[in-house]
């Protein structure tokens, strides 16, 4: 494999180690918001680019491809771990969701032999979480909330396929997953 059609699994392994950089955030609080905000930015815009570079080059999915929504998953966590760590977000309903939702989604991966279902389930339980460090943001510091704002609205309008296909992979995994096997 050439160098170059590595670098779309750099792009996703890069995102393992934005989930570490924020959690090594936790310790300066919530003053470290702004940065959290930044590397999760970073990271959805490596996940854009990744998929587009790997369809371009025709890159076979390697090992880490294979696993970018897992990554992806990482990161959130690894975002809503420095929420309720930090006290942004209630330790009590935090920790009840986190514990929850994870519990639910690793059951559903362990009983469904179906991808779909494990990702529209987990993408269910993650979703309040992609946008809660920046609706958080607004109120502590919300030129990291605009920012989000805009970055999510110029990914929108350069890349409307993707989000539509974002949405279509949750909607099919959600009727996957309501379906009796």
């Amino acid at each position: 494999m050439t160098r170059r059609k590595r670098i779309p699994d750099w792009l996703t392994a890069s995102r393992v180690l934005i989930a570490l950089a924020i959690l090594a955030l936790i310790p300066a609080g919530p003053q470290a918001l702004r940065a959290v905000a930044w590397l999760l930015l970073v990271g959805w815009t490596t996940d854009i680019v990744d998929g587009r570079l790997a369809r371009r080059w025709e890159k076979e999915p390697s090992w880490i491809g294979e696993h970018d929504f897992q990554i992806d998953m990482l990161m959130v966590l690894a975002s809503a771990v420095y929420l309720v760590a930090t006290g942004l977000v209630p330790r009590g309903v935090g920790i009840v969701y986190l514990a929850a939702g994870l519990l639910v989604a690793l059951a559903v991966h362990s009983r469904s032999a179906q991808f779909l279902r494990f990702k529209a389930v987990t993408m269910l339980i993650a979703f309040p979480w992609v946008f809660l460090p920046f609706v958080v943001a607004y109120f502590y510091d919300p030129l990291a909330a605009y920012v989000g704002l805009a970055w999510t609205a110029g990914a929108l309008l350069v890349d409307r396929r993707r989000f539509f296909g974002v949405v279509g992979d949750f909607l099919s995994g959600a009727r996957a997953f309501l379906r009796r096997p």
